[in-house]
């Protein structure tokens, strides 16, 4: 008989902790590491890569250095911008984001959510540059 109350003594302590246990970690943030192992969701609840994507985008007279870049939607983009030859700045038609106006050997940086799926324009602003060949295109995929 006083096998079984210890046995049962046991078992009860064994259930008590678990609880005890089980309710301290619900209630714990997660760690940076594991934050990132759940990718991020958007509106519509779809997950989305998250990464963050690093572009050099060289501005010369009058052209841009690549025309193209590609990123995934919900990526961070982060774009610095060089003026290699000549006075320019840079502007991303759907996120509404510009540089400030380089000078020769200056660079600015942009950095955005790519939030929108698309193909959109990107160009330097500066008098005629457009007009002249500074476009090119930014796409999320």
């Amino acid at each position: 008989m006083e096998n079984k109350f210890l046995i049962f003594g046991i078992l009860a302590l064994v259930f008590v902790a678990g609880c005890t246990y089980s309710d301290s970690n619900s209630n714990k943030q997660p760690t940076p590491e594991q934050d990132r192992l759940i990718p991020p969701s958007d509106e519509s609840g779809q997950q989305t890569t998250g990464e963050i994507k690093e572009f050099t985008i060289t501005e010369s007279n009058f052209r841009l250095n690549p025309e193209t870049i590609t990123v995934n939607k919900g990526d961070t983009v982060r774009i610095t911008v060089v003026s290699d030859e000549g006075t320019h700045n840079l502007f991303i038609e759907e996120y509404n984001e510009r540089t400030s106006t380089l000078s020769t050997g200056n660079s600015d940086v942009i950095e955005f959510i790519a939030d929108t799926k698309g193909t959109f324009d990107i160009w330097c602003e500066i008098g005629n540059h457009r007009a002249q060949g500074m476009e090119g295109t930014l796409i999320v995929q």
